[in-house]
């Protein structure tokens, strides 16, 4: 590339750095999820429109052997999904996802439970019936939680980078259900029995205090081998046990605690997704339960989810189909994302699990759209730069309005993880989450775009095009198209894969392939957005006509807009003339409010 002599100082200013940027995460999936089953090791298949569906494996079938793995079930079921993604003609990203859940505790293998460093008792869940018998490992000491950080590790390489894998969840604390601070010592008829087991080991023995370190050691472990995609952490209140007879009681500010350290930056973040697992129809959110933490969670903007009862038919408290509708609308009303559903929500008798068709799954599916539809809903994030140049954040398109958080730009770009990125003047400020600090990037720009994986180009004052370099944080110049005399390029864009969009002073399109490649677009825009996957690009004219690309020409949108921004999962946000901002609600525009620029997540 030829560079005059204010380019070569342009880019030789933007090669420093200031600080060390994170990768970008994988956005949770939002809408209905299929849990999984729990009789051994097996996934759910894609059907309908679900977002989601669980792997339930137990570690034993995954670790038969100590570092020999068995991943077949895990990649036939990603396997399923990019199928099933294709037929739909949506990208792995957009589309349905994998959620895994690898059930530890009892379910750990032999090889760990023989491990003399790890020790074992025999543990019971609901009476002392030999169904009901297991060999428990020692969960709250050291040498067990080393196995599952080599866990996590292998598994962390293998699928952390798979844009199919949209979850995986926590389960190092655990005894029967991945419930990671609930369950100890089983039911109420075994619970004595237990914790004397428990208690009788020497030095070894279970202690509350154990219990709390395995739990933050769980969010460690995490944190370090899970760096693109959402730990689950799905629970009740956290639980203290009585020593004498294994009572409980639970503790709402421990609870809060660990979930603060889960969402800290320097632990999980973004990446930490919060949840309950067993939510009913008749439940409220203001009675010191989990429940209320969780939507406190929800209202400070960060993703929650809700596991719902699993189907009962109990004369003293049923749970139907209609219950179901009941814990989804409570689900959507407290801000949740997304909801797993109990097993058989797709059989005509969801209690003996029998008539599950096809037909089932589109009747259910059109019963479920508007609770799908309303989690949907509080997953249509956008950042936004009032007139103040204060950056707030919407979270949602009901409740909680505009929310300031800190800082104040020109302009931003954001992804659907909450990473932002900002120009304060020409000035680059970087925020890996919502609740970090904001960090002072080295150079100077005049135009600044991220995707969603974390690529990050920008434009300067003389129109030279930069790349972020995320492997070792410097930026890099990128070739440009051919201009006319004078003429320089504006506002760029880009894809996850590297293809750009840009306009020129000049107002004319040009788009660049991932290999390099320019050509020319017809047309006339100022400004320019594209989704991630480059599904979506929209534009602004001079006069603020609103443009959308068809594949092979622009068509005409109507309203008038002076800037838009296209994100995931058709979340297309935009303010006019007058700083009103508008969320683009299928066929119209909805304001909501005063902005000056505005991002879709």
């Amino acid at each position: 590339m030829n560079l005059s002599t204010k380019s070569l100082l342009s880019l030789l200013l933007l090669a420093g750095l200031s600080t060390s940027i994170q990768a970008a995460i994988k956005p949770y999936p939002s809408g209905l999820i299929m849990r999984g089953k729990y009789d051994g090791t097996k996934c759910e298949a894609p059907r309908g429109n679900m977002a989601a569906g669980y792997c339930q494996v137990y570690w034993k079938d995954i670790e038969p052997v100590k570092g020999q793995f068995n991943w077949s079930v895990i990649d036939n079921a990603i396997t399923s999904a990019q199928t099933h993604n294709s037929g739909k003609g949506v990208s792995n990203k957009d589309g349905y996802k994998v959620m895994i859940r690898i059930r530890t505790g009892v379910y750990s293998p032999d090889w760990v439970k023989n491990d003399p460093n790890v020790n074992k008792i025999t543990w019971y869940f609901k009476d002392t019936s030999a169904n009901q018998t297991h060999q428990l490992p020692l969960f709250w000491n050291s040498p067990y939680q080393n196995h599952y950080e080599d866990l996590m590790q292998a598994a962390a390489t293998r699928y952390d980078d798979n844009d199919s894998v949209g979850g995986v969840a926590a389960s190092m604390c655990m005894t029967v259900h991945t419930e990671i601070m609930w369950n100890r010592t089983g039911r109420k008829e075994v619970r004595s029995t237990n914790m004397s087991a428990m208690r009788a080991l020497g030095g070894n023995r279970y202690t509350n205090e154990k219990d709390y370190a395995c739990l933050q050691r769980q969010i460690q472990i995490h944190a370090d081998n899970w760096h693109n995609t959402p730990t689950l952490f799905g629970s009740h209140l956290y639980q203290e046990y009585n020593y004498s007879n294994g009572e409980k009681n639970s503790n709402y500010n421990k609870t809060k605690q660990l979930f603060d350290e889960c969402r800290n930056s320097s632990k999980l973040g973004k990446r930490c997704i919060l949840g309950n697992n067993s939510l009913r129809h008749d439940e409220v959110n203001n009675d010191g339960s989990i429940n209320q933490l969780l939507f406190e969670v929800a209202q400070a903007g960060d993703p929650v989810y809700f596991q719902t009862n699993v189907f009962k038919d109990d004369a003293n408290k049923p749970f139907g189909v209609n219950e179901l509708k009941g814990a989804m609308n409570n689900a959507a009303n407290w801000g949740a994302i997304s909801v797993e559903m109990p097993m058989a929500w797709d059989c005509s008798n969801v209690h003996n699990k029998t008539g599950c068709t096809q037909a089932v799954i589109d009747q259910r599916q059109n019963e479920f759209h508007t609770y799908q539809a309303r989690l949907k809903n509080n997953f249509r994030p956008a950042d936004a730069t009032d007139t103040n140049r204060y950056v707030r954040t919407r979270h949602n398109l009901s409740g909680a309005g505009w929310v300031h958080n800190s800082g104040a730009l020109n302009q931003l770009s954001s992804t659907s993880s909450g990473e932002v990125w900002g120009l304060s003047g020409q000035s680059i400020w970087f925020r890996p989450s919502q609740h970090a600090s904001w960090q002072r990037v080295s150079g100077a720009l005049t135009h600044i775009q991220v995707a969603g994986k974390g690529r990050v180009v920008g434009v300067n004052t003389h129109g030279n095009l930069y790349q972020r370099d995320r492997t070792n944080n410097r930026w890099t110049g990128l070739s440009r198209p051919s201009l006319n005399s004078g003429e320089k390029l504006v506002t760029v864009d880009t894809t996850d894969n590297g293809i750009l969009w840009a306009t020129t002073s000049n107002n004319r399109i040009f788009k660049r392939t991932a290999a390099g490649s320019w050509s020319r677009i017809n047309g006339g825009l100022k400004q320019i957005s594209v989704n991630d996957n480059g599904s979506e690009v929209w534009g602004i004219a001079p006069n603020n006509s609103i443009w959308r690309w068809n594949g092979s020409g622009w068509s005409k949108i109507g309203g008038s807009l002076k800037q838009i921004s296209a994100g995931t999962h058709g979340n297309v946000w935009g303010v006019n003339s007058n700083n009103t901002v508008y969320y683009r609600d299928g066929s119209r525009w909805q304001s909501l409010g005063q902005m000056k620029t505005v991002s879709a997540r």
